[in-house]
């Protein structure tokens, strides 16, 4: 019976592992997307209402899910003019941002390139570039959920393999 009750134990905590890495692909999935939605909005706001960057983020801040600590740092670090450029700023929040550790590395680059070329251009170049990034973005988060399905069934297989694979050893 106790045997029972830990083959029982060890399968499900292998199959939970698996579910974990696989929700882990479709976080990274909300986050691109919520991105993808930043990038719509700063394009607008540039585009006809012309704010200031720091009032971009700001407002971002409120409306974002898991990228508003992001843009509320990026307010705040603006707001306090301490003679820093607007990417090294950028990348210091992106480097601390909790969110990031669910990005592949190709998507940290791409929101590097993305802080380098936000809110230094003028606005018919900075309006150009926004539309290439929401373009790639887009491309990202297609290539993301084509992927997560066949992702999402290997991790749950692997896991519960796993788990049967290190049942059968303990018995």
């Amino acid at each position: 019976m106790i045997k029972f009750i830990g083959v029982l134990f060890t399968v499900s905590g292998s199959v939970l592992a698996g579910h974990y890495f696989a929700d882990k692909s479709l976080i990274r999935i909300h986050i691109l997307e919520e991105l993808e939605q930043a990038l719509q909005f700063i394009y607008g706001e540039v585009e006809y209402a012309a704010l200031d960057i720091t009032e971009i983020f700001s407002s971002l801040s409120l409306r974002g899910k898991y990228c508003s600590d992001f843009w509320l740092g990026m307010c705040s670090k603006l707001s306090e003019k301490d003679g820093y450029d607007l990417y090294s700023i950028w990348v210091s929040e992106l480097d601390g941002s909790s969110w990031v550790k669910y990005l592949l590395y190709e998507d940290r680059l791409f929101l590097k390139e993305v802080g380098k070329n936000t809110g230094n251009l003028d606005r018919q170049s900075q309006l150009h570039t926004l539309e290439i990034f929401k373009n790639r973005i887009s491309n990202i988060i297609e290539t993301a959920r084509s992927e997560y399905k066949d992702r999402a069934r290997v991790c749950h297989a692997v896991g519960a393999a796993a788990g049967i694979f290190i049942s059968i050893l303990l018995i």
